[in-house]
C-alpha cells in the first residue's frame, strides 16, 4: 500500500472519530495545519477525560485497530496506543495530560484545550484534509522544544516561519514549568546538513527563506530560557 493510501486511511479514521468525542490534535498532524506538511502514519490526540478516551477506543476498534499499549502516566493522566496492521497506522491518545518523558515537562489537557482552535490539517502524500481542533502554534512549538528530538527540532524550526507570539510562549512555558535544552536545539538548527535534512522531509526551501526562519527560530528559543 502506498504512503498516499495509508495517509488517506488515517484521515478517514480521524473523520470517524470527529464528533464522537472531544479531542485536540497534537504532534505531526498538528504541524501539518501550519506549515509544509510532512508524512506520518501516527496521529497524536489529547482528550480531557476517560469517557472520551473510551469512546475513541470504541471507534478505533470498529475500524480494525487493536490496543498496542496503555497505562497511567507517572504523574498524571493516561495513555492508549491503538494500531492497525493493514493499512498500517497508529493513534496515540493521551487523557488528562501530555507528559514529555525526556524533560519531565507536563502539559495538562486543560491547557491544551484552552490553547487550541478548529483548523484544517493537510496530508503530505494525498489531497486529504479535514477540519478539527488543533493545538495553537505557540503551545505546539513549546511541546516540540521540550523533548527536542531530531523530528521535534525540525518541526519547531518550520513553525518559526510563522508569526509566533513570544509573550504567549513565555507565559505558557512558565505555566508548564517547561524544561528546554536550548543549547542542544541551537546547535542542531545551526549545524551543517540541517537544511538538507529539513528539505528531505518537508520539500524544497529557498535559501533566503531558510536564513530568515533560522534567525526567527534562534530568537524563539532564546526567549524561552
Amino acid at each position: 500500500m502506498t504512503f498516499a493510501e495509508r495517509e488517506k486511511f488515517l484521515f478517514s479514521i480521524l473523520g470517524q472519530i470527529f464528533g464522537k468525542a472531544d479531542f485536540v490534535v497534537i504532534g505531526g498532524y498538528a504541524i501539518n495545519a501550519y506549515v509544509l506538511p510532512r508524512f506520518s502514519i501516527d496521529c497524536d490526540i489529547v482528550v480531557q477525560n476517560k469517557k472520551d478516551l473510551a469512546q475513541i477506543q470504541k471507534q478505533l476498534q470498529k475500524a480494525g485497530f487493536a490496543e498496542r499499549a496503555s497505562g497511567k502516566l507517572p504523574y498524571s493522566g493516561e495513555f492508549l496506543a491503538m494500531a492497525s496492521k493493514e493499512p498500517q497506522a497508529t493513534f496515540d491518545i493521551l487523557a488528562g495530560a501530555v507528559e514529555d518523558r525526556l524533560s519531565g515537562t507536563i502539559f495538562p489537557a486543560e491547557m491544551i484545550f484552552k490553547n487550541s482552535a478548529k483548523r484544517v490539517i493537510f496530508g503530505k502524500s494525498s489531497p486529504s484534509q479535514m477540519k478539527c481542533r488543533v493545538v495553537d502554534s505557540e503551545l505546539l512549538f513549546l511541546m516540540k522544544a521540550c523533548p527536542a528530538r531530531t523530528t521535534d527540532i525540525r518541526d519547531l524550526f518550520m513553525l518559526s516561519a510563522l508569526k509566533l507570539d513570544s509573550d504567549k510562549m513565555q507565559k505558557l512555558a512558565k505555566e508548564a514549568n517547561a524544561k528546554i535544552d536550548a543549547e542542544k536545539i541551537l546547535s542542531k538548527i545551526g549545524s551543517k546538513g540541517f537544511l538538507d535534512a529539513l528539505q528531505g522531509v518537508h520539500g524544497k526551501l529557498p535559501q533566503e527563506q531558510y536564513n530568515k526562519t533560522l534567525e526567527k527560530a534562534r530568537k524563539n528559543i532564546q526567549n524561552l530560557v
